[in-house]
């Protein structure tokens, strides 16, 4: 902190700010190593044979995609979240949404029935919440933590990719991990924590999430700063966020995860659901989230009041 008392705008070269922010708050570390699983509620559904092979596929798309682009512009930077670092401590509430066995999205726990996540990432499985399967505590997307199916899907009214992107999912059974509280947005200039399995490298079309969750210290920045005409923001219910000068940001297979700002005591609270980035390949790293605060009457509308 600074002489009055601030916390800096930006995080130190360690990746931890000062203070609260040098460590993870107990109520984040009470679940156990993810190293060694605990499922709560089974071993989600194997992928079929037929499955496996479109993992394959996908991973060899990815390849070919990635050594086309070293060939035309010169080699990646082989980063995490873009610009991440393996995150060493789980998340109690940070969830891995999956289809036939992949991490696709992420979300929060936001009480022990309920995970927000974003409207594009499951408008689709909204009459078939069944296809769905959640793991949530883990630092690694495919072991670990705890897993439940979905019961229902809830997407906000009138909510659409790229305005009021969030989206509810009640879980088929309760879990008893901590979940997350959500924040107040803070001032722009404020510091933030994202987390996800998002792609490493900017311009791919497609990625293999990586194993171990990452997060990057970010910072709240003003609106205007994600706004242009073909990708609007609204900032009344939207957040921008990014690290353009360390070219460090979010990416594909982020969206629905969560934008986290410390309280008073170090705590991390919920601020934002990442909806989308502010390119189409992520080279400008800049993301938007969807403000949960802003939209915390509907959420509690659906949850019942949250603490």
């Amino acid at each position: 902190m600074d002489g009055l008392g601030r916390r800096p705008p930006w995080p130190a070269p360690s990746g931890r700010w000062p203070g609260p922010l040098s460590r993870i708050p107990e109520d984040l570390e009470s679940h156990g190593s993810p190293r060694k699983p605990t499922e709560a509620h089974g071993s989600p559904r194997k992928p079929t044979e037929e499955e496996g092979v479109m993992r394959k596929l996908r991973l060899v798309i990815a390849l070919c995609v990635s050594a086309l682009a070293v060939l035309l512009g010169g080699a990646m930077p082989a980063q995490a979240i873009i610009g991440g670092q393996d995150a060493t401590s789980p998340y109690s509430f940070m969830t891995s949404l999956q289809s036939g066995g992949e991490h696709f999205c992420g979300g929060s726990l936001v009480a022990p029935s309920w995970v927000v996540t974003a409207y594009h990432c499951v408008v689709k499985y909204e009459n078939a919440p069944q296809d769905l399967t959640l793991r949530i505590g883990s630092l690694d997307w495919d072991s670990g933590g705890s897993t439940r199916g979905v019961s229902q899907v809830v997407l906000y009214p009138g909510g659409k990719p790229n305005a009021h992107d969030l989206a509810l999912l009640k879980l088929d059974q309760p879990l008893a991990n901590v979940p997350v509280r959500i924040g107040v947005r803070p001032a722009e200039g404020s510091p933030a924590r994202l987390i996800g399995w998002g792609c490493r490298r900017p311009g791919q079309a497609f990625c293999s999430p990586p194993e171990v969750l990452q997060q990057l210290d970010s910072t709240v920045r003003p609106a205007s700063d994600c706004a242009a005409a073909e990708n609007p923001i609204d900032p009344a219910s939207e957040i921008c966020t990014g690290n353009p000068e360390a070219q460090a940001g979010p990416c594909k297979n982020d969206s629905g995860g969560p934008l986290l700002v410390p309280d008073d005591n170090g705590t991390w609270r919920l601020l934002g659901a990442f909806s989308r980035m502010y390119d189409t390949f992520c080279q400008e790293y800049k993301g938007i989230y969807t403000d949960v605060a802003a939209h915390r009457t509907w959420i509690e509308s659906v949850t019942g009041p949250l603490s």
